[in-house]
């Protein structure tokens, strides 16, 4: 696991919207200034849990103040690059990224692959077609897309065909096939 302990992350946060609601600050105004000092802590809280998931939660909530004592700053890893590359401080700009960037982390539309079946030849082989959207970069591991594929073809009983698409392309990267045999280990 990397990133920050999500309960850890959650239970601060928590705190930071009771300070946010009884004691705020001028940033706090400036950036909640819908709850700062409302006075309502409880019943702020419950409209957060009640209407935001763990991502959305991050984005409308994280505060300033909460990133500067967890010492939050983003640092890009970018695989075209040798070098890492701090993309966010301690500023209203890297404030915004910060938060965007952990909200993504959280988001399990992100985490998950997205896998779909997009075609199957009925009339033809049978051959069921799936798409991975690759999503910055991050390819299936080979192994894992094998083995899923394997349980797939094996359920279906006929032959599989993987296509990884860029998700801002839509260029097909790259394309695994598997035939009856294969899935049957002969």
């Amino acid at each position: 696991y990397s990133g920050f302990n999500p309960y850890a992350l959650g239970f601060a946060m928590m705190q930071d919207i009771h300070r946010i609601c009884v004691d705020p600050t001028e940033e706090d105004r400036k950036w909640f200034p819908d709850i700062a000092g409302n006075n309502a802590p409880v019943e702020t809280l419950k409209e957060a849990w009640a209407h935001y998931r763990d991502e959305s939660f991050i984005l409308q909530f994280l505060s300033p103040k909460l990133m500067r004592d967890m010492r939050m700053f983003l640092i890009d890893d970018l695989s075209s690059s040798p070098h890492l590359e701090v993309a966010a401080i301690h500023d209203d700009n890297g404030y915004r990224k910060v938060r965007r960037a952990l909200a993504r982390m959280h988001d399990i539309s992100v985490r998950e692959p997205d896998m779909q079946v997009v075609d199957v030849d009925l009339r033809g082989n049978r051959q069921l077609y799936i798409q991975h959207t690759e999503h910055d970069g991050i390819r299936l591991e080979k192994s894992e897309a094998e083995m899923t594929l394997g349980y797939i073809g094996q359920l279906w009983g006929y032959g599989v065909t993987l296509q990884a698409v860029d998700n801002e392309t839509g260029e097909i990267l790259h394309e695994m096939n598997f035939t009856p045999e294969d899935l049957m280990g002969t």
